[in-house]
């Protein structure tokens, strides 16, 4: 019997069992594929290093801070741009309009100074509208939302924003309108990220002393009779539950779950990314850290360059980019996985980021779980099926346990929560 078992060797999982041993507790951690690591894993192609997806750390709590300080890490200045119809612009695009033509920015300035009033509890396009006005809503964030979230801003609500959007003053787009030389206004003023052994590589310190048993997929829980049953057929007693598992799929694995309870979760949906992931046979591609597309003839919305992050993660002489497109249930992929490397290479040429010929390595797979979606009613179905689970004696953790927007930090934290279920003894 585990005294504590722990479902997903994620960040937010490694984090409850790790948590759970500074507390001398046992825990064991089933881990459903064949590597550690989650979202923060990463694959390799002939050379090549490619993270699930863009990550870099940063500090936001003492606990995640404490694990940061164990690893060998390389600084970042965050200066990500947006490319629109062949311009390149500073972020947040919205106090960075320089390269627009005058007439253009003239009309997003007047249309930032008549923003209406905030109102009571607005859809995300309405807020858009009161921090920016119509113009700059509806040519950046409003458009940006389609290629993110795959749905219109108005279906979405404001909870989930906090410090990611940042509203400048008059004088700041003005500035921003008339030059370039303007400052950092990112919300982090720091990234950081692994020298070596990609994202991953953080987590390092903790997987040592842990009890993590991969090709678990737990597929029944059982907590009348306290166990796990994973599809190989076997079952694992325990003391204390932790799920790192989306909530969606952990709330339908509970034995006798209420009918009001499945509906809940079935409601509950994510975006999931279509990762395209390019070695490039030369040492340089594109300007930018990362940067975010707007154009809706690209699928992609997001671009980073690994390489930059560390030169450990390509071959010497070389580099590489990765192209984020998102989709979900509301807006199905368009295309074949071989097909979009082929669209996803013609958009990047089309950039100036690199030439066919450039191109060594390409890569396509589907991550299933991108970011939760904050659809308006939302947040009241989480509260049932997490409440649910609270009287199952199931503690949910991490980004899809929990059915939140964390951060990696956030997540690290969300795993320490183990901790309560040990005063309450």
């Amino acid at each position: 019997m585990a005294e504590v078992l722990v479902l997903g060797g994620g960040v937010a999982g490694i984090s409850a069992a790790w948590h759970a041993r500074q507390a001398g507790r046992e825990a064991v951690i089933f881990e459903a594929k064949e590597r550690y690591g989650g979202l923060l894993d990463h694959f390799h192609r002939s050379g090549f290093r490619f993270d699930n997806a863009v990550h870099f750390a940063f500090s936001k709590n003492e606990p995640y801070s404490a694990l940061l300080a164990k690893a060998d890490l390389i600084t970042h200045r965050p200066e990500p741009y947006n490319y629109e119809q062949g311009r390149w612009l500073k972020h947040p695009v919205q106090n960075n309009l320089y390269p627009l033509p005058v007439e253009e920015k003239v009309e997003a300035i007047r249309s930032f100074i008549e923003r209406p009033e905030r109102g009571e509890d607005p859809d995300y396009r309405r807020w858009l509208y009161e921090q920016f006005g119509e113009v700059i809503a509806e040519r950046y964030p409003v458009r940006y939302t389609e290629k993110y979230w795959t749905v219109p801003a108005e279906r979405l609500s404001t909870v989930w924003i906090g410090n990611r959007l940042y509203r400048p003053s008059l004088e700041e787009v003005l500035f921003g309108a008339m030059t370039d030389r303007t400052p950092l206004t990112y919300y982090l003023p720091e990234l950081f990220y692994p020298r070596r052994g990609g994202f991953r590589a953080i987590l390092d310190p903790l997987i040592d002393d842990l009890d993590l048993r991969t090709g678990k997929e737990a597929v029944l829980i059982d907590p009348a009779r306290g166990f796990v049953e994973c599809r190989d057929g076997t079952r694992e007693y325990y003391e204390h539950l932790v799920s790192s598992v989306p909530l969606p799929e952990a709330a339908v694995m509970v034995e006798g779950a209420p009918g009001k309870v499945k509906e809940a979760a079935g409601s509950l949906w994510a975006t999931s990314i279509a990762l395209v992931s390019l070695g490039l046979k030369v040492p340089r591609a594109g300007d930018h850290l990362w940067f975010y597309i707007y154009d809706s003839d690209m699928l992609p919305a997001r671009v980073h360059a690994p390489y930059r992050k560390s030169p450990d993660n390509v071959p010497e002489g070389c580099s590489s980019l990765q192209f984020e497109t998102y989709f979900s249930r509301h807006r199905p992929l368009p295309l074949s996985e071989e097909a979009l490397i082929e669209h996803v290479v013609g958009a990047a040429e089309k950039m100036g980021l690199l030439t066919v010929a450039d191109v060594a390595v390409s890569d396509c797979r589907i991550l299933p779980y991108g970011n939760v979606v904050f659809e308006k009613g939302m947040t009241a179905k989480r509260r049932l099926v997490l409440d649910f689970l609270k009287e199952q004696g199931i503690l949910p953790v991490g980004r899809f346990g929990e059915w939140d927007y964390l951060w990696t930090d956030q997540s690290f934290l969300s795993g320490k929560k183990v901790e309560n279920l040990f005063r309450m003894l």
